[in-house]
């Protein structure tokens, strides 16, 4: 009984592991829309792929991207009771990012506004500077805040 649970742990923790260091992948779609995402690009779409735990650079000195004369073009659709979207709004607080909410649950009109971009109900969801994420990866929020035009 002990061994088993004790090897149940281990592949707990396994698990745990391989999820903290997942890679993502940035591919462009045809209309030369950049997406940022967890899972790799369809069939056919070569990407490149970040390591979660690889050194990032941190340039953004301002933190107001603004500041450097830059228009923020950020919005982000989210959930109530979503951990990852608040992760995600709390982030973009975190470099004075201005960016436009729609709340999945509580606006009529946010099921609509994301149609324009996919049929994926997951959340979260940011459009950063034509830029898709899916999901929340600080990484990948900041290689997009860097992208700006």
């Amino acid at each position: 009984m002990k061994k088993a649970f004790s090897s149940f742990l281990v592949i707990l923790l396994i698990g745990f592991t391989a999820v903290a260091n997942a890679d993502f992948y940035s591919w462009q779609d045809d209309e030369g829309v950049t997406h940022i995402a967890d899972y790799p690009p369809p069939q056919g779409k070569k990407a490149k792929v970040y390591k979660e735990d690889s050194p990032r650079q941190t340039d953004v000195k301002e933190t107001d991207a603004n500041a450097k004369g830059k228009n923020i073009n950020i919005l982000i659709f989210t959930k109530e009771n979503c951990p990852d979207c608040d992760k995600a709004k709390d982030y973009l607080n975190s470099k004075n990012a201005r960016f436009v909410e729609y709340n999945m649950d509580s606006d009529k009109d946010a099921e609509m506004k994301r149609k324009e971009f996919d049929d994926n109900k997951d959340v979260p969801f940011a459009v950063i500077h034509r830029t898709h994420i899916y999901g929340f990866s600080e990484a990948a929020y900041e290689r997009a805040l860097k992208s700006a035009p």
